[in-house]
């Protein structure tokens, strides 16, 4: 039916269906526009074949055998595998779809099960696709290359570069690690050269600020901070340097130049101070804030008995507060859901009161370790587990990353040994056994 339907087409004069032909032009059939009833079945489905074309998304099928609705994107697997970030791994990709000479001199190649990939970055592989590998091409200045030359991924390449990649901020309390809205001063903006921190004799530091290429500084636009439109409380809002309340803007420090190019690795609340990682690599960042890292984080957390629910609390449907308790076994073990989380929590690495003899009602200092990383995951657990209101909380340390003597406000780069911790397989010391203490209710 479809041969004779074809061959009626091409026969037809514009005579019998108008509009459809130029005169002297005769159309393929895929071309015919669905205006004639004699035409409806036969358009229709010549429509849904060219549809399904132009909806094609290329699927690396030597790779994997796995139905195509279950698929991830390659550079998502080779990101989630810690083999290099999404950007990166898109940048490849597009360049060896892109290259019109020899696979063997391309710097970087991806290979899913010993196949070069060059279908360009729309490739899905099985989300459990495990052989995937980056290798480098032949250069053509080197004439002795054998072409057996690998990719090197990012935790084995020398430290010269990536140097100056990842810097540790102590941010203070009234900058937030996001972007600026709301009046809101992102914490990047005391990323600037009179913040840095140099200790005596810290030489690998001074190298990274005499290489060109490690730390790029640049100016951003900055609008001012305004006093009546902000929402940052009072007290918070003192703390913040080059802000005065007897003035509407204050630009002291808002046209410093800051480094470029960098993103936070986690969050750190507005009120909250400590630790802060900004990188401008995104298998870093991975490393450190992936759902599965083992990475943990230590915080120290000030709190005092909670009275009553807050008006967004209880605008999100929690009524009232456990009583206050000091028996720290319900974090130790996990398992408990906070208010309006589907998902339960992971037991605490750590938990312990710092007080010798503590008062239940004088609160306390609380030393916790953690992996987990929600938003204002400490605060609420300490509300609606413990029953106490977090008054400060500090983070001291991200895995190898230690506040110690980094003064609030300042920032350093990360030293080798700091980044080679991290992507080793134990990038912390074996942690001892967690201090149960279980006072009186």
């Amino acid at each position: 039916m479809y041969t004779s339907t074809s061959v009626s087409l091409r026969r037809c004069s514009t005579s019998i269906l108008p509009g459809l032909f130029r005169p002297r032009l005769q159309l393929a059939p895929q071309m015919i526009r669905p205006h004639h009833p004699i035409l409806r079945t036969f358009s229709s489905i010549s429509a849904n074949t060219h549809k399904s074309q132009r909806n094609y998304k290329p699927s690396h099928n030597d790779c994997t055998n796995d139905d195509t609705t279950t698929q991830i994107r390659l550079s998502k697997r080779m990101s989630e595998l810690g083999i290099c970030s999404r950007r990166e791994a898109a940048r490849i990709l597009k360049e060896a779809n892109e290259t019109t000479s020899d696979l063997r001199y391309l710097k970087e190649i991806i290979y899913v099960r010993g196949e070069p990939v060059t279908e360009g970055t729309g490739v899905k592989v099985s989300p459990n696709e495990k052989r995937i590998e980056i290798k480098a091409g032949d250069s053509p200045i080197d004439e002795d290359s054998d072409g057996s030359g690998y990719f090197v991924p990012y935790a084995e390449r020398l430290w010269d570069e990536i140097r100056g990649d990842t810097i540790v901020l102590n941010k203070p309390i009234g900058y937030v690690s996001g972007q600026e809205e709301h009046q809101h001063i992102p914490a990047v903006r005391l990323l600037t050269r009179a913040n840095l921190y140099l200790e005596d004799g810290d030489d690998e530091t001074k190298k990274t600020l005499s290489m060109g290429t490690a730390l790029h500084f640049s100016r951003k636009k900055w609008n001012g901070f305004d006093l009546e439109s902000s929402t940052i409380p009072r007290h918070i809002r003192k703390n913040i340097a080059g802000v005065d309340d007897k003035k509407s803007k204050s630009d002291k420090w808002f046209d410093e130049a800051t480094l470029s190019g960098y993103a936070t690795a986690g969050r750190l609340d507005i009120d909250s101070t400590g630790v802060i990682i900004f990188t401008r690599a995104g298998i870093m960042a991975r490393r450190l804030i992936a759902p599965d890292t083992k990475i943990p984080k230590e915080y120290i957390v000030k709190v005092q008995p909670a009275v009553q629910p807050t008006t967004h609390e209880k605008e999100a449907g929690l009524l009232s507060l456990p009583s206050p308790t000091r028996n720290l076994t319900s974090l130790l073990r996990g398992g408990k859901r906070l208010w309006n989380d589907k998902k339960a929590l992971k037991p605490v690495l750590e938990a312990e009161w710092l007080e010798e003899n503590p008062v239940l009602s004088n609160g306390g200092t609380l030393r916790l370790v953690l992996q987990e990383g929600k938003k204002r995951q400490i605060r609420r657990m300490c509300r609606e587990i413990l029953g106490m209101h977090v008054v400060s909380l500090v983070r001291k340390s991200i895995g190898p990353i230690q506040l110690d003597t980094l003064p609030e406000g300042k920032w350093r780069p990360l030293k080798e040994q700091e980044v080679r911790e991290i992507f080793a397989d134990t990038p912390h010391k074996k942690r001892k056994k967690a201090k149960r203490f279980v006072g009186k209710d």
